[in-house]
């Protein structure tokens, strides 16, 4: 997978999900200098952190929340921490299951839990 730097939707989206996880406390996370590869999830979003590790594995969730797409459809959001509490996974899905469409553009519209359908 090839990485790359977050775009501006992914900083928004990260840093509403990390002011919200409570009970990660890794201290300040340099956003800008992250480094991800898309996941091959069709086009939902889904992106794997870059690291040193040769085989990191899912630890926990630390916080999730969604947003509407242009189409209306909600885009649920995941954020994972490996097994030694090191930034994993960014999941992001629709719930059906189509491509999406756009980032969000405000912090507003990262609402809070899993979609509600509101």
């Amino acid at each position: 997978m090839k990485e790359r730097p977050l775009e501006d939707g992914e900083v928004l989206i990260l840093s509403v999900l990390l002011s919200r996880a409570t009970e990660w406390n890794r201290g300040p996370v340099d956003l800008e200098a992250l480094r991800v590869s898309d996941m091959d999830d069709g086009g939902m979003g889904s992106l794997r952190f870059a690291s040193r590790k040769s085989h990191p594995r899912y630890g926990r969730t630390i916080a999730e929340g969604w947003f509407k797409d242009l189409d209306g459809m909600p885009v649920a959001l995941a954020l994972y921490v490996d097994r030694e509490d090191d930034l994993f996974e960014l999941d992001s899905w629709k719930v059906d299951f189509t491509s999406r469409l756009r980032l969000p553009h405000d912090e507003a519209e990262v609402r809070e839990g899993p979609p509600s359908g509101n």
